[in-house]
């Protein structure tokens, strides 16, 4: 099957290909298209056609694809702005929709009372639980890195110190896990749990 270059017809020989063949793996393609008087796109599709690579010292010696060095690309120094993009971009000083100041409270999925501390712009950090700011203020120190804060009475809105309990997340864990059990399954490990915690305090002082 004779094989013809795109923009002006010229056919290609046996004799041009199989020179083509030996010399492609080792020569670059602009050279190549000076040595043959064809475009570099149709030193290209033979290679593609015939199944021809470069070789692996052509690649390791040239890396093409890559910046060389000392090389300016052709775009340093300019910013792309899409034409009419002006009127969907961002105005410095601008907030979203969704914005609120610090002190604005906020209800989560599982229906517990966040506070806006903060206002970097990263909600796991501007927004905390008021269950915790509460505990911290009747203690007098952050809530300890691993634990939770939980209201003993299962009321997500008293927030009485005496009804925020300290707990490690591994605790609230298995909390959840019993609290899923069929009635009265939840009572019975809660009472075994204040047993074992009132054993623990008697062997400690004894």
């Amino acid at each position: 099957m004779t094989n013809y270059l795109a923009n002006n017809g010229k056919p290609w020989s046996p004799e041009d290909l199989a020179a083509l063949k030996s010399n492609y793996p080792d020569t670059n393609n602009a050279t190549l298209a000076k040595m043959f008087r064809r475009s570099a796109s149709s030193i290209k599709n033979q290679a593609i056609n015939h199944g021809w690579r470069k070789s692996t010292e052509y690649m390791e010696r040239e890396k093409p694809g890559r910046f060389k060095p000392n090389l300016t690309p052709w775009n340093k120094g300019t910013h792309f702005s899409p034409p009419g993009s002006e009127r969907t971009r961002f105005k410095k000083g601008h907030k979203p929709a969704t914005w609120l100041p610090i002190g604005s409270e906020r209800v989560t999925k599982d229906d517990y009372l966040e506070r806006k501390m903060t206002d970097t712009g990263y909600p796991p950090r501007d927004w905390v639980a008021v269950s915790h700011i509460e505990w911290e203020k009747h203690n007098g120190r952050p809530v300890p890195k691993g634990h939770a804060v939980i209201f003993r009475d299962g009321d997500k809105r008293n927030f009485a110190s005496a009804n925020l309990e300290l707990i490690s997340r591994a605790e609230l864990m298995r909390r959840n896990s019993y609290l899923n059990l069929p009635e009265p399954l939840p009572q019975i490990v809660q009472l075994r749990g204040a047993l074992n915690r009132k054993i623990n305090r008697r062997s400690k002082q004894a």
